[in-house]
């Protein structure tokens, strides 16, 4: 009776631990982040914001709304209407510091087409139950089709902000 008694506590104790790491890994359906972001490769730096939707607990799409970026003697502003940007990122099942993975393109058309391939790692801790910060390195590959030689740049960058839950 008393390894019965036990074995029941065992099981009472991994159930409300299983039930309090799900209820707090659960992300909200749509997320929006302001971000600051350094580019090595090119020396440049950049401001933007990002939309979010996670159609499921441990996965999400991602697409860059826009960015103003900064370097080598000039300014750009980049509006992602003109071109397509979409990454999909998986979330490790981890509480406290949450990795996930991702891994996305990009599609450009102005005259010429660019076209860019990303991935890497970041990390979300949540401040409240629908904001966190995140830290993201990653590496980018770009191909533009308008120049005839070296049309193919590696670039790393390594971002951080914030992310608000808006729809849970």
């Amino acid at each position: 009776m008393k390894k019965l008694t036990i074995l029941i506590l065992l099981f009472l104790l991994v159930g409300v631990g299983h039930a309090a790491i799900r209820r707090s890994l659960k992300r909200p359906l749509i997320e929006i982040g302001p971000k600051a972001s350094l580019y090595v490769g090119s020396v440049r730096g950049g401001f933007g914001a990002e939309f979010i939707v996670n159609p499921l607990r441990n996965f999400g799409l991602r697409t860059d709304l826009a960015e103003l970026s900064f370097g080598d003697g000039d300014t750009e502003f980049f509006f992602n209407l003109r071109s397509l940007s979409i990454d999909g990122m998986l979330y490790m099942p981890v509480s406290g510091i949450r990795p996930y993975a991702f891994i996305g393109f990009g599609l450009g058309a102005d005259g010429h087409t660019d076209l860019a391939f990303r991935g890497g790692l970041g990390f979300n801790y949540s401040v409240t139950r629908s904001t966190d910060l995140f830290m993201e390195p990653s590496m980018m590959i770009f191909y533009n089709s308008s120049r005839d030689e070296d049309n193919t740049d590696v670039w790393f960058r390594f971002s951080m902000g914030g992310r608000f839950g808006i729809l849970r």
